[in-house]
């Protein structure tokens, strides 16, 4: 099939940025375990006044068929913060959708590969919509079951397109499951609660009355916690916080616990219920008319909840705050009573002080994520 590709620019055209959302309608309609993201959302990303963009450069393409659908796409994002934090050349692309269709594949990275080159970039890692501090990732195993709240899903298939344009792996990501029913082991409440008897240590909920507050707590927890972090990119303040204050409305207090030590927040945990369990509900992505109301009143039916991030400060790493959040998250999930299933996403396949612990505690790897990377010497 041929199909006809056009540079889009999503930041400024509004029909552009339509159809570039639209594409994932027309290719997933028929996978029963897709989740279809709000609209609202994704018009808010790929708004001029994000903040990703104020310091990030992006190109995108759609590619349409005969019929004028889009069916097809891919962004190119230039991240300079990235550059020089790890002090490389590595350009990424993300929300790539496409049919499957080896020709097409290639002609939208190669789009994308020849874009950031030249830019200056000597290679090319992805998918990040648009990095890792948000969606990212391909599914490569674990597509009987939707994806949970901020994590990706696509057709099989594109792996394939993947492999064969010449990407390989850069890193896997896992994501752990934990049902409820679990008992933890005896060595990891030991832990916990020798941890908590410490007198120092202490652990409290989020206060959601002092939101920006507590949110500029977990900016300096997160951006020491996660600095050596393979594919780690620092956040802004004000990124940071247009993140927090879009979560806000899916969070709940009582499942966001810091750990602090002489009164000092050093270390926090985030659970998410699973939001995607009502957006699944909703087809057409939108909110009006209908789906206000089923996200509004949707929040009994969540059985399910994501630990979506865990972070320590480097100097506090010793103290057992990693397991004593774990627990006194499991205990406060556990006392919802509504929730059988807990996610833990995603984890670098390589962070052995992540694994070895959820491994200990009864979970299991059921889900696995791929960043891919290319040189782009040769273009």
């Amino acid at each position: 099939m041929s199909y006809k590709i056009q540079e889009a620019d999503l930041l400024s055209d509004k029909k552009m940025k339509k159809d570039f959302i639209q594409v994932m309608w027309n290719l997933y309609s028929g996978l029963p375990h897709w989740v279809p993201p709000l609209r609202l959302s994704l018009h808010e990303l790929f708004s001029p006044n994000h903040p990703f963009f104020k310091t990030s450069k992006v190109k995108a393409w759609i590619a349409y068929d005969k019929s004028q659908r889009p069916v097809g796409r891919i962004l190119a994002v230039h991240n300079p913060v990235s550059q020089k934090f790890h002090d490389n050349k590595t350009g990424f692309f993300g929300f790539f959708e496409c049919p499957d269709d080896q020709d097409l594949a290639n002609q939208l990275f190669n789009l994308a590969s020849i874009y950031l080159k030249n830019q200056g970039c000597d290679s090319i890692q992805g998918p990040v919509n648009p990095s890792t501090n948000y969606e990212c990732g391909l599914l490569i195993e674990g597509f009987d079951d939707p994806p949970q709240i901020m994590m990706t899903y696509n057709p099989a298939y594109y792996q394939k397109l993947f492999k064969n344009y010449g990407l390989e792996k850069a890193k896997d990501l896992f994501a752990y499951s934990y049902p409820m029913e679990y008992r933890l082991p005896e060595v990891i409440l030991k832990i916990a609660e020798r941890t908590k008897n410490k007198e120092k240590i202490t652990y409290r909920c989020i206060d959601k009355s002092r939101w920006d507050d507590e949110v500029n707590l977990m900016l300096d927890i997160y951006n020491d916690a996660w600095e050596k972090n393979w594919g780690f990119i620092p956040m802004s303040e004000e990124e940071f916080k247009n993140m927090a204050n879009e979560l806000k409305m899916v969070a709940d207090p009582e499942l966001i616990l810091f750990a602090e030590v002489e009164g000092r927040p050093v270390a926090f945990i985030v659970c998410l219920p699973d939001y995607n369990q009502i957006f699944h509900t909703i087809p057409n992505g939108k909110l009006l008319p209908t789906g206000i109301l089923k996200l509004l009143f949707g929040k009994k039916k969540i059985n399910r909840v994501r630990v979506i991030t865990i972070g320590v400060k480097k100097d506090y790493r010793r103290l057992g705050l990693e397991t004593l959040l774990y627990v006194e998250a499991k205990n406060a999930i556990a006392s919802k009573k509504r929730f059988s299933h807990l996610e833990m996403s995603w984890i670098l396949e390589d962070n052995l002080n992540m694994n070895k612990p959820l491994l200990r505690m009864g979970a299991s790897p059921y889900k696995t994520y791929r960043i891919f990377e290319k040189g782009l010497e040769h273009l």
